[in-house]
């Protein structure tokens, strides 16, 4: 009875390793369709407007009615004097002031139109952090290299590639065949109340763009090694975003006789089970997509046979992602504190405490899930629980990778970063194209910007290849809108 027992366990570890390596061996690396590209030149004055826009402080802020409205004048005054053809020949319409609209008639009015979007406001710099920076934040220095200064990545860069590649396009006698909106907000990194007027405009006159294109994705070498090969990570979906504000009331007293439990204390238990308690982690179907076109072409035949039987190695695949916070955030809704709040002074123990515990919110939940999620994990009904802010989305709806939207960036890609593979993510973070995706599932988040650099940080900088293919990428789609896909 024993050796039958032998027999069939051999029996079944052999047919399941011949399956994995047959599905191992089976997978291909992911093409490649140009290992060179011949990128267009562009003229000394993409870079100098690129300065020009970086010097320009248009720092958005919670507080709008502080805001330096002068730079956001300037900065509609610097793109009607910096790009003329394309004030003389689009039309504009301004919208909630600071935002624009710049529609530029296809041949063709029966095509569904595309929308190129970005953002020209940016988050402020910190003043203890201005020693750390090599140039100063807003000169938008030039050197050998980069462009230096807070925008140039997020997201001077997206407006910039496109006004320049309709300015040249406009230079050149090109009309499109379908129309094309150009949509630039001007408070995205506060509210986006910008975007939503611009996609109100849209829906009021019942325009149904054929692909909407916005920041979010980027090209990845340092991350993509091990692969060999840049890795052009496309936004397809977003996932939500929630604060919520747990607090407690508790009498305090004087500090040289304090309770056993305190407000602070019965706080810090909750955020200490919350972030030790994260969801299960979760592989969506963009993020199984991701991992098998990378892993099918990664050096390490470990990675191939994982991705090859996703089925066997899921287990493996999230302890393997959880040990890096990008690949943690890519299989949970995240949770953390960002905001704490108690106390007067030192030796008074405090009647009150609260904390804000921003979460992402991971497709597939909602949240009210994540509420639950949060009272259920904190079991204490001492901690009073509440979603608070205006910025509050479920996750987006994702655009398929089978679709003409995301098959048209990602014509786009192959023609701008040589060997590159293109694959779609579920971005972590919120841009304004979320308000799109509240009425179309044809929204695409990419440029071809090389593994940001001082992003919300120090040291903000933009690679000049960076911008030349930004520039050429443009154009591509611009070029390509008359195809079908």
């Amino acid at each position: 009875m024993l050796r039958k027992i032998l027999f069939f366990v051999l029996t079944c570890v052999i047919v399941l390793a011949s399956i994995v390596l047959f599905n191992t061996f089976r997978s291909k690396p992911w093409p490649v369709y140009h290992s060179s590209i011949n990128l267009e030149p562009f003229p000394d004055s993409a870079l100098i407007h690129m300065s020009q826009a970086i010097q320009i402080p248009t720092i958005s802020i919670n507080d709008t009615a502080s805001i330096d409205t002068v730079a956001f004048s300037g900065f509609e005054s610097y793109l009607s004097a910096s790009y003329p053809r394309i004030h003389q020949s689009l039309q504009k319409t301004m919208i909630k002031d600071f935002s624009f609209i710049f529609e530029w008639k296809g041949k063709n009015p029966a095509l569904a139109p595309i929308v190129l979007m970005s953002h020209y406001d940016v988050v402020p710099v910190e003043g203890a952090a201005l020693l750390n920076w090599t140039e100063p934040p807003f000169s938008g220095k030039i050197t050998d290299t980069c462009i230096w200064g807070r925008g140039s990545c997020d997201d001077k860069f997206g407006v910039i590639s496109i006004v320049e590649a309709v300015e040249d396009l406009l230079r050149k006698g090109f009309t499109p065949e379908r129309t094309i909106y150009l949509c630039f907000g001007h408070d995205e990194e506060v509210r986006g109340s910008g975007a939503r007027a611009i996609v109100d405009w849209f829906q009021q006159r019942k325009i149904q763009p054929e692909m909407v294109l916005d920041e979010g994705g980027e090209v990845s070498v340092e991350k993509a090694a091990e692969i060999g090969r840049p890795l052009a990570v496309i936004g397809v979906a977003e996932k939500g975003y929630a604060s919520f504000e747990l607090s407690v009331a508790k009498p305090g007293g004087h500090s040289s006789v304090p309770k056993n439990e305190t407000a602070i204390d019965i706080l810090a238990k909750a955020l200490y089970q919350l972030r030790t308690h994260l969801p299960p982690p979760t592989l969506t179907p963009q993020l199984r997509e991701f991992l098998g076109r990378i892993g099918s072409s990664s050096h390490k035949f470990q990675n191939r046979m994982a991705s090859a039987n996703m089925w066997l190695f899921s287990g493996l695949t999230k302890r393997l992602l959880a040990s890096e916070p990008e690949g943690e955030a890519m299989m949970h809704t995240t949770m953390v504190p960002t905001i704490i709040h108690a106390g007067v002074k030192d030796n008074i123990v405090p009647g009150f405490a609260s904390a804000i515990v921003n979460t992402r919110i991971l497709s597939g939940e909602t949240m009210r899930s994540v509420e639950d999620y949060i009272r259920q994990t904190i079991k204490d009904d001492r901690v009073k629980i509440r979603k608070i802010g205006e910025m509050a989305t479920d996750p987006s709806k994702a655009t398929l990778s089978s679709s003409p939207a995301f098959k048209r960036i990602e014509s786009a890609v192959y023609q701008t970063v040589p060997a590159v593979i293109p694959t779609p993510y579920e971005m972590v973070g919120a841009t304004d194209s979320r308000f799109f995706r509240n009425i179309s599932d044809r929204v695409v988040n990419f440029f071809p910007m090389t593994d940001a650099k001082g992003y919300h940080g120090v040291n903000e900088r933009i690679m000049l290849i960076d911008l030349q293919r930004g520039i050429h990428y443009i154009k591509t789609i611009i070029r390509e809108s008359n195809k079908s896909f």
